[in-house]
């Protein structure tokens, strides 16, 4: 197993690639899939040792209830609406399984 003891983080959402680093060293120790890690940092390859990359934040799941709505969902999370249909789509209906990504936050 690699240890990523050592390496650093760069500044909040940072992260700075050390030596033995891989994608799924890197996304497990940080909690971030790799699809996300590969999407905002737009890599075609793992970077080598050394560069910053952006730690996309972790995404939450929230269940919906009967009754919600996707204005709802964003006014109780603080959403950012278009954000949010853009990971999710307009439909909802109980129990759907919904992302709640806290990078759609607006900022307070």
């Amino acid at each position: 197993m690699l240890s990523l003891q050592g390496c650093r983080s760069g500044p909040f959402g940072w992260y700075v690639i050390c030596n033995g680093d891989s994608f799924p060293s890197v996304c497990a120790a940080h909690g971030v899939s790799y699809a996300s890690l590969i999407a905002v940092n737009h890599l075609k390859a793992f970077p080598p040792p050394g560069t910053m990359i952006y730690l996309p934040q972790r995404e939450k799941v929230y269940a919906v209830c009967p009754g919600d709505t996707v204005e709802s969902i964003c006014i109780r999370f603080n959403l950012n609406r278009e954000e949010f249909v853009r990971r999710n789509g307009e439909l909802l209906y109980p129990t759907q399984r919904v992302s709640i990504c806290t990078e759609d936050v607006y900022a307070l």
